[in-house]
């Protein structure tokens, strides 16, 4: 997957985790008395699964189906592509070319290899934005890697315990929970916490200092606290947690909620060792906490490490005074609320029914049943005609012209103002040609237009053609719909008024009208002759001119 691709799909992972993590945070702030540790941390789970999970099923209950949007929410990185993607600056109207590319039959023999690179591929497939993420994100990796690697390698280094008496306690630790692995205790005065590093040969690493100061049966709570994170795999949970914060560097809310999810981790840890632990033993293992807050100047943590004293003992003592068997009620009660979040945001929204043309036929008929209203009140009151029709013509439908042409012209407009074309899901300007041939399926034949300025692949069974760039975006969509073969000449110059471009080109007569700031539309007829007068529509196509500019090659590209 492309860099470009990969950020995008990123984002969009980010924005309904984010959703989920606001939630989470509510729950857990509504509840946070009535549940046990274990729950408070196992409802971070359903964050993680939002994170790594690159698909989701459709649902009604998708949070996302509320935000307003004009087309499909279902890829949310295609609205990211927009947001982020840079702009070319604006062309010179008198840069337009001949419409050669407007007369490139739907199949053809003159095929080109689509797989062609080019040197400006790799630069335009990936956005700045992606850079930068990646850029970030290594950086972050490289040291998280070199400070456990250094780590490591002084840890191979340290002396290991001969105390009898202390591997006495450690042993004691495992048989109450019941753990078999060999596990090592190390000294290392520079380590302020006890910590437990280690996956494949766990150690405990402790400051001779602690152990002079603690007595036997405190110790006995730090090595259970330690051997709690061993059999609980807290290690590989911190570490792949650690790795997604690498990931979500730019996300501050999922980078806190991450590391809300490690403080859980703590308290859940001491939870299982106060449950291996008498009753009447709580206060004194809250009290060796406490203890080791006064031992030490300052909380101490390396990444990859868990260590036994965070900055959130407060928290910590107050459970363990209050530790507890969570009422099943209200256990019941915060996974049914946390399920409803999973629902709205483990989802995708629904996509709309049917193409394109119908998930904006609904609109387009109220847009031409609301300007047919201000036309007929406009009429009402006879005005002088003109040879030469207003600028208002180009958007307000003749009352001659036949109502389907109208809803057709009209549904063709309003599609060419999000960048599409009937029947295709696929925007000029944020799509690439990857993107469709995962839907369709590889072109049946792609042609160099050097006056069109890029490739063009055509999609015969789906009467489809795009036009594409050095950068593998799409810059024409082009249609050959059945329907267009109704509509005439004469119609569409009375439905949408003078067209701002009129031209003929090899027996054709191509007209084009400015859709919106970005897009353009143009509709392709067999030039008129005194036996066809009023031709019908061969095609029509949806132009983006800023994708046809070439800066390296000083190219303005193509206005029409």
């Amino acid at each position: 997957m492309p860099i470009a691709e990969l950020f995008h799909l990123l984002v969009t992972l980010s924005l309904s985790g984010s959703i989920m993590a606001l939630g989470l945070l509510f729950i857990k702030f509504l509840f946070r008395q009535k549940l046990n540790a274990n729950v408070h941390y196992l409802l971070w789970f359903v964050l993680v699964l939002r994170l790594i999970v690159p698909f989701s099923p459709q649902s009604s209950l998708s949070i996302l189906n509320y935000i307003p949007h004009s087309t499909s929410t279902s890829n949310l990185s295609q609205t990211f592509r927009q947001t982020i993607h840079t702009l070319a600056p604006p062309l010179n109207e008198n840069n337009s070319l001949p419409k050669s590319s407007l007369t490139i039959p739907l199949t053809s023999d003159n095929n080109v290899n689509s797989t062609t690179s080019s040197p400006g591929k790799t630069v335009a497939a990936i956005s700045p934005p992606a850079y930068l993420w990646l850029t970030g994100a290594a950086l972050i990796f490289i040291y998280i890697f070199m400070v456990n690697g250094s780590l490591l390698a002084k840890i191979k280094k340290l002396p290991a315990c001969e105390n009898q008496e202390l591997l006495n306690i450690l042993e004691e630790c495992k048989t109450r929970l019941k753990i078999t692995s060999k596990v090592t205790v190390v000294y290392d005065t520079s380590f302020k916490s006890p910590a437990l590093f280690g996956w494949r040969k766990p150690k405990i690493i402790i400051s001779q200092h602690i152990i002079d100061k603690l007595s036997p049966e405190e110790l006995n709570f730090v090595f259970l606290h330690e051997l709690s994170h061993l059999k609980r795999r807290d290690l590989f949970v911190n570490t792949f947690v650690t790795l997604l914060q690498i990931v979500y560097w730019f996300n501050p809310l999922i980078w806190y909620a991450l590391h809300q999810m490690k403080r859980d981790c703590e308290i859940a840890c001491d939870a299982t060792a106060l449950a291996a632990i008498r009753p009447e033993e709580h206060k004194k293992y809250a009290q060796t906490i406490i203890e080791l807050i006064q031992l030490l100047s300052e909380p101490f943590w390396i990444p990859g490490t868990i260590g036994f004293v965070n900055k959130f003992n407060t928290r910590r003592i107050i459970m363990i005074s209050s530790f507890r068997k969570s009422s099943l009620k209200w256990t019941v009660a915060a996974l049914t609320m946390t399920l409803i979040v999973g629902c709205s945001s483990l989802t995708t929204p629904l996509k709309p029914t049917g193409n394109t043309q119908n998930q904006s036929a609904a609109s387009s008929t109220n847009n031409q049943q609301n300007t047919s209203t201000e036309t007929q009140t406009q009429t009402s009151t006879p005005t002088p005609s003109t040879s030469t029709p207003s600028a208002s013509s180009q958007t307000t439908p003749s009352l001659n012209a036949d109502s389907s042409s109208k809803i057709l012209l009209l549904n063709m407009m309003q599609l060419a103002r999000q960048g599409k074309i009937l029947n295709s899901d696929f925007p000029v300007k944020t799509t690439t040609i990857e993107d469709i041939e995962k839907a369709l399926g590889p072109a049946d034949s792609t042609n160099y237009v050097g006056a069109a300025k890029g490739r063009y692949a055509t999609f015969t069974s789906h009467k489809l053609v795009f036009g594409i760039n050095k950068g593998e975006q799409i810059f024409e969509a082009r249609s050959f719909d059945s329907r267009l073969s109704s509509l005439s000449l004469n119609s569409v110059k009375a439905v949408l008024g003078t067209p701002a471009y009129d031209t003929n080109y090899n027996n054709q007569e191509i007209i084009g009208y400015t859709a919106s700031s970005d897009f353009k539309i143009e509709m392709v007829f067999p030039q008129p002759t005194a036996s066809n007068p009023n031709p019908k529509m061969d095609h029509y196509s949806v132009l983006y001119p800023r994708g046809t500019v070439n800066y390296m090659a000083d190219d303005p590209g193509r206005q029409w």
